[in-house]
């Protein structure tokens, strides 16, 4: 061959990326298209608003990093720290890992759903619909505990489908890993582990599983990434398994009933109501005929889903469930809605425009909200927009530094962990914001650091709604109000704060030692 025959090949050889293309079916490619289109809008939307208070509070426990928190377990943390000290401490910096991890997310919920349905279609569609939901357009964006908790859940199905289905040995480790991952995450993990243990003792082919070295190496290797999480219990007199089982295990409140239509209502909100209808019927068919045809991949997806929606329920009934617990959830009920879908025959899909105007409704809903995060464009009352939680911190932290600046040397302090982080976040010199009262001391700061506030003046930062400044008299030898801040949601006002000049600090405000409950900084336990 001449080399300008061979140069020519060359140049006329296709790209290894439209060879790829190529071999796709056409949903695959419209699935990856929304894919990655919905990965550069969260990019976009994660660097160009401010953060939210859950987000900042996260941040400000990688300052310095624990081996656990009271309030979660630490892996937020320690993605957070990790992204920041490569893109430094901005509001991308800080959701970076969010945005990745649903790209990781929807990568294994394709491959999970094309091997339980032995389908390319639907495991493309899956994904596509997973991509079509307020919920996880949400999740890949905020950075809480939500987004590991939603990429160990997806890595344990997509390990157990493929074990369940091909009989690997090597996907039960990798299902152990996503577990003990999962578990220093968010403690919502072991709601996975009933569902996991009834596919396996139920159907005799798994059986077998049970009596393998390969399991309970596993399940070892989950227990050894529980460690951290382990180790700061005992240290800290189990603090957090006290706070989560006296929160699992609440008595009943007042009002269930509201609890119960409000919870349902932001389910069908945040999925969109014909994704939610879809998912809620692939969940019951996943139970019902993964038993009765004997597909116990099916079954596990089902009993994945629906059993833990079931239970996010009756926790209505106890106490207010917030809409994003039931989260991991969806991962099975988006891959039932589809594969149940596609399994019934041509006669029975007399619903055929509702399913196909699912993902389009939900694409359209979840693209509104984030036009609204990055623009506020749209007339949406104050009231009734849950996106007003991303508007005026950058405002309160001005206003504080002012302060800060006529009164030198002050430190400051709230009532309520929510404006801590956003406080220091935005802040020129990221000041630390101490919590007063509580059972607990926040890990970013430390017992020096309170013993350190005697005498000192302060300045008390209280939501108007809640203002807690009559509270302090007998902390502070003179207590005087400075200014009330208005915080903005657009044009509109969202909230407001008010700022108190607290003289003389007395002691015993403060929560100076571990555990639950610390001993506070006058050296008087908490009753």
């Amino acid at each position: 061959m001449s080399p300008h025959h061979y140069g020519w090949l060359m140049q006329n050889a296709p790209s290894p990326c439209s060879v790829f293309l190529s071999r796709l079916l056409p949903i695959e490619r419209w699935a990856l298209l929304v894919v990655l289109g919905m990965t550069l809008a969260r990019l976009v939307v994660a660097g160009s608003t401010l953060l939210s208070a859950d987000e900042a509070y996260y941040w400000q426990w990688t300052h310095p990093l624990h081996l656990s928190y009271y309030d979660h377990p630490a892996m937020v943390a320690y993605w957070i720290w990790t992204s920041t000290h490569l893109l430094g401490e901005t509001a991308l910096g800080v959701r970076l890992p969010a945005v990745l991890s649903s790209l990781a997310v929807s990568a294994l919920l394709w491959d999970c759903a094309r091997i339980a349905f032995r389908s390319r279609v639907v495991g493309a569609q899956a994904a596509l619909w997973l991509n079509c939901t307020i919920l996880f357009g949400s999740a890949g964006i905020v950075i809480t505990p939500d987004a590991p908790l939603l990429l160990a859940w997806s890595l344990v199905l997509w390990a157990l489908v493929r074990l369940i289905v091909g009989g690997q040995a090597r996907y039960i480790y990798i299902a152990g890993l996503g577990l003990g991952l999962g578990a220093i995450s968010k403690y919502t993990m072991l709601l996975i582990m009933p569902g996991i243990v009834a596919t396996f003792l139920l159907f005799p082919a798994l059986r077998p599983w049970w009596r393998r070295g390969h399991t309970w190496a596993a399940a070892l290797l989950a227990l050894v990434c529980t460690t951290p999480l382990l180790l700061w219990n005992f240290q800290n007199n189990f603090a957090s398994f006290s706070k989560q089982l006296n929160h699992a295990f609440a008595s009943e409140v007042a009002h269930p009933g509201a609890n119960l239509v409000q919870f349902l209502a932001s389910q069908v909100g945040l999925l969109t109501p014909l994704i939610f209808a879809f998912c809620l019927w692939g969940m019951i068919w996943a139970l019902w005929n993964g038993g009765r045809a004997k597909h116990p991949e099916w079954f596990l997806l089902g009993t994945t889903s629906l059993p833990i929606l079931l239970f996010f329920i009756k926790h209505t009934q106890s106490g207010v469930v917030q809409a994003n617990w039931s989260g991991p959830v969806y991962i099975a009920g988006v891959i039932t809605a589809v594969g149940s879908w596609h399994s019934l025959s041509n006669r029975s899909r007399r619903l055929n425009w509702a399913f196909t105007a699912a993902p389009a409704l939900g694409l359209a809903m979840t693209l509104l909200v984030y036009f609204q995060a990055v623009t506020v464009a749209l007339p949406i009352p104050v009231k009734i927009d849950a996106l007003k939680r991303l508007g005026g911190w950058d405002e309160l932290a001005a206003a504080v530094h002012q302060e800060q600046l006529a009164h030198p040397g002050t430190f400051l302090f709230t009532q309520k962990h929510e404006p801590t982080g956003v406080v220091t976040f935005y802040l020129p010199d990221h000041q630390v914001v101490f919590l007063n009262g509580g059972y607990i001391r926040p890990p970013y700061y430390t017992a020096a650091d309170v013993a350190a506030l005697r005498g000192r003046d302060g300045i008390f930062i209280t939501r108007d709604k809640d203002d807690g400044a009559a509270d302090l008299a007998q902390y502070f030898a003179k207590v005087t109000p400075l200014r009330k801040v208005r915080l903005h949601w657009g044009r509109q006002f969202s909230d407001a704060y008010n700022l108190y000049l607290a003289e003389g600090y007395r002691g015993g405000n403060f929560v100076q030692g571990d555990g639950q409950p610390g001993a506070f900084d006058a050296g008087i336990a908490k009753p």
